[in-house]
């Protein structure tokens, strides 16, 4: 066995009751010192076993760095769910959807309760966007996400559930439907805010303070490079030495050389060209999607002409509230009958379930009736035994009436001869009758046997015992004679006798 060695903080002995802490001694063969896997710093040897980290904060660290989760790996795959929410929601409405954006509430109740519904994205400031088709990141401060023109994924702060809020093709003003949708990404760097004072608050629930104004940067003259005059040089008067003709022809290029050259220069124009087309066709594109945007804009910015005052124009509009009204009624029965199917669906649910209940239960029944019907044959062939039993005793009576009578003539000094007298196949009938009373007779109650079969008992006279004697027993008449189940054997018949 390995000892170890130890020294104290002082020369003198040790105690029991010392508060000196016990210092390990120099050894090769101890552990090497235990160091943080984050900073490097040493763990105290006082510290268990399986400690790897000096503080929280380094183990916190090293978590989030493997489990963190990069914003730009998000793409708009993430939310195809919602772009064919709406795209379905068009199509039930039959108008267009132009531009769309989210409302949600913090997962906090209590701060849920104070600031109420957030609008994602918020209007009246300016915040990132998704990139758009061209791969581009920008910054904006109009209160919805474009929908039609491409489809721009939304920020949130939380995954969940969030309303829709929809600008529709011919209307100035927005519509919250009754659409909710699941967003499946968060951005950390977006926040829930209060939509009266603009305050923030993180997901905890703490306030976020504003950001101090940056003060205005002074004014900075561009410097100019100043270049240090260079001398001139002098003209050389070195000549240069004719090139030997071996080496002009070792360095003359070579046809295959050349033919690759000139095929590169090729592809290399020709990938300009394309680029070039590409680049002007993809300027095009935006141009005509800036002046289709703006159109849309100003169709829809611009008022409607004010109706004539005629007949026909009021009863156009009167018609068109008809229609509006019916329209928000059938929108209205839809919603409920939505409702409705989701009900239906979920009482099918559990009437499947009940269904699937009461055929277990009654697959349980049939083989309780199969058990009691195999129980029910059983007690029959048992019937059956006993009668033909009984029907055998019958038979045997005679011979044992006889003997029984010679008995009871007998005096009691010599019923013990006239018991051997008697022949061997009625020596167990006699013994019987020996010990029976007079006060048994032909009118005393028919035992029953455990099968429900009535067993007439039989008429003898003399000194016979009745069937219900607690010394002698029933008759010996095999099992129709048993007015009580037969004894259970092992331990189960111990406990029968302890009763």
């Amino acid at each position: 066995m390995l000892t170890q060695s130890y020294r104290t903080g002082y020369n003198g002995p040790v105690s029991a009751t010392s508060s000196y802490q016990l210092l390990p001694a120099t050894n090769p063969q101890l552990p090497a010192q235990r160091l943080c896997r984050r900073c490097k710093s040493p763990i105290d040897a006082n510290e268990r076993l399986n400690k790897r980290y000096c503080q929280a904060s380094c183990r916190a660290f090293v978590w989030s760095r493997a489990h963190r989760q990069f914003s730009s790996a998000i793409t708009a795959a993430d939310f195809e769910n919602i772009r064919k929410q709406i795209k379905d929601f068009e199509v039930m409405i039959k108008q267009r959807v132009l531009w769309y954006a989210l409302i949600g509430t913090h997962p906090s109740f209590p701060i849920a309760d104070k600031i109420g519904e957030s609008i994602f994205p918020p209007k009246d400031r300016k915040t990132k966007r998704s990139p758009d088709e061209t791969g581009k990141i920008c910054f904006s401060d109009t209160p919805y996400y474009s929908f039609t023109a491409f489809f721009e994924t939304p920020r949130v702060p939380a995954v969940g559930l969030y309303q829709v809020k929809v600008w529709l093709e011919g209307d100035t003003a927005p519509i919250v439907t009754a659409q909710y949708v699941e967003v499946r990404k968060a951005f950390p760097s977006v926040h829930f805010y209060d939509e009266r004072t603009g305050q923030r608050y993180t997901l905890k629930g703490e306030v976020i303070p504003p950001k101090e104004p940056k003060p205005p940067k002074p004014p900075t003259e561009r410097r100019k490079r100043k270049l240090a005059p260079q001398p001139e040089r002098e003209a050389s008067t070195e000549r240069v030495s004719e090139v030997v003709p071996a080496v002009v022809a070792q360095r003359a290029p070579d046809a295959e050389l050349v033919e690759l050259r000139k095929k590169f220069e090729d592809e290399r124009q020709r990938f300009t060209k394309e680029r070039t087309d590409l680049l002007a066709t993809i300027s095009r594109e935006q141009t005509l999607r800036r002046d289709l945007e703006q159109m849309l804009l100003r169709a829809t910015s611009i008022p409607k002409p004010p109706a004539r005052d005629d007949g026909s124009s009021r009863l156009r509009a009167a018609e068109k509230r008809a229609l509006d009204a019916q329209i928000k009624e059938l929108r209205q029965s839809l919603s409920q009958l939505q409702g409705r199917v989701t009900e239906l669906e979920k009482d099918k649910a559990g009437l499947t379930k009940e269904r699937d209940k009461l055929k277990e239960e009654r697959d349980a029944l049939k083989l309780a009736n199969a058990t009691r019907a195999s129980q029910i044959i059983t007690l029959e062939d048992r019937a059956k035994e006993a009668e033909s039993d009984r029907t055998e005793l019958t038979a045997t009576l005679p011979a044992v009436e006889r003997p029984r009578d010679e008995l009871a003539s007998t005096p009691p000094n010599q019923a013990a001869p006239a018991a051997t007298a008697v022949p061997a196949a009625t020596a167990v009938p006699a013994a019987t009758a020996d010990a029976a009373t007079p006060d048994a007779g032909t009118s005393s109650t028919p035992p029953s046997s455990p099968t429900g079969i009535v067993i007439h008992r039989l008429a003898l006279s003399g000194n016979l015992t009745p069937a219900s004697s607690p010394k002698s027993g029933p008759p010996s008449l095999g099992i129709l004679g048993q007015s009580q189940r037969p004894p259970i054997r092992g331990s189960a018949n111990k406990k029968h006798k302890r009763r």
